[in-house]
């Protein structure tokens, strides 16, 4: 338990800025820029459509791969179909792994994009084998020229950021210069003007990639945050938080230790009180403020909700009790040094009382949750602004009065 009269120095920083991201550019842009501003339950989200697509360009190119076969039969010369027809069957052999790899990894984004990349540069590096391989036959190669144009459309399918799928089409363009450099074609009109449009539909991509993205977290936002401070709202919070559960009792089933979760709950003092003497109005902005003060002081992975009312929830992956004590340390002082200026000048003064507790192996998430409820209403029952991280043999809620 804390004290206020009795601070320490705290040697926990969690960093949240993204260095390579520039703070001047708009908040759209920035958003579909990269991943280091979407939080962890957005990219939850994210995945899951990134998945989808993947499977299903994944069996289309997979199904799609023998059937051009037939077409190489009747346009290409006899000597060599039969190497075609066995790089085609690699290319499904490759296809079918990344296939079960997308079954596999739901709900890991990494991993998603990972297996999104190697589907979209499987198909152009077989064609850059093709070039390889029968450089004096490309002519009569029907269809091959148009792999690498056809995988640059293909990205604008996806809700790829626009680091992401500029990586992909750059790998493609290198790709398409090397072949053209091995065909000594590279200074032709013909050629150039084929490495203007992969360009061009480059460029229309991300602004796909930029308008699909945009669109997801608008939307998104709409309907998981609370439109007063910003935050997760309940239901989205406990949602992901039995999704951090079920991945975690996964480990456990593969003999592998699961990284701790921490629940850290607070609810602001004599918040009422505030709402009574100076209004809504001010009561918004000191949830405002409070919202803000957590955001500063959790990380980007960090799950944070307003539980309801003048309750706030922070889920903290990969976080043990005792981190979590000095995290919640910051956050009580930020708010005891912060004030709220009224309409009329006044100054308002908040503080929170906070209750903490580490999610068991051998539990449920509701007694989890209950657990750190409990902890957080004796924080109050005991004197309020401090935190608490041990049961008691009372029920706390039935001895004081919250406010």
């Amino acid at each position: 338990m804390s004290n206020p009269t009795n601070r320490r120095r705290f040697n926990l920083k969690i960093k949240r800025n993204n260095p390579w991201t520039p703070c001047w550019l708009p908040a759209s842009l920035r958003d579909s820029l990269n991943n280091k501003h979407h939080s962890r339950d957005f990219n939850f989200a994210r995945s899951d459509y990134l998945r989808s697509r993947t499977l299903f360009v994944g069996i289309t190119f997979f199904l799609l791969a023998p059937l051009w076969i037939v077409v190489d039969y009747l346009l290409l010369p006899t000597e060599i179909l039969g190497s075609l027809a066995t790089s085609r069957f690699v290319l499904m052999g490759i296809l079918a792994v990344i296939i079960f790899s997308a079954r596999r990894n739901q709900h890991k984004i990494n991993r998603i994009r990972n297996t999104l990349a190697a589907l979209l540069i499987a198909p152009a590096a077989f064609y850059f084998a093709l070039v390889l391989f029968y450089s004096d036959q490309m002519a009569s190669l029907i269809g091959y020229n148009f792999i690498p144009l056809l995988i640059i459309v293909f990205l604008s399918v996806f809700p790829l950021t626009l680091v992401e799928s500029f990586g992909i089409g750059l790998v493609v363009i290198i790709i398409q210069i090397l072949a053209l450099g091995h065909l000594n074609e590279l200074s032709t009109p013909d050629s150039w003007q084929n490495l203007t449009l992969l360009v061009v539909v480059l460029a229309i991509s991300l602004w796909a990639n930029h308008s699909q993205v945009s669109t997801l977290l608008r939307l998104y936002r709409q309907a998981s945050m609370d439109s007063l401070t910003g935050l997760l709202n309940r239901g989205v919070l406990l949602e992901q938080l039995h999704l951090l559960c079920k991945h975690r009792d996964q480990k456990l089933k593969e003999d592998a230790l699961p990284a701790p979760i921490s629940l850290v709950m607070f609810d602001l003092d004599k918040f009422k009180r505030i709402n009574d003497t100076y209004g809504h109005s001010v009561g918004d902005k000191v949830l405002q403020q409070f919202a803000k003060i957590l955001r500063d002081e959790l990380r980007n992975n960090d799950l944070i909700a307003r539980y309801g009312g003048e309750e706030f929830i922070a889920v903290l992956p990969e976080t043990s009790k005792v981190d979590a004590y000095q995290i919640a340390e910051r956050i009580r002082l930020a708010c005891e040094n912060l004030a709220v200026i009224t309409h009329e000048g006044e100054t308002v003064n908040f503080t929170t009382s906070i209750g903490i507790t580490e999610i068991r192996l051998d539990e449920s998430l509701n007694t989890a949750l209950h657990r750190v409820d409990m902890r957080l209403y004796l924080a109050k029952h005991l004197g309020r602004n401090r935190y608490i991280d041990y049961d008691s043999p009372v029920e706390p809620k039935e001895t004081y009065n919250y406010f």
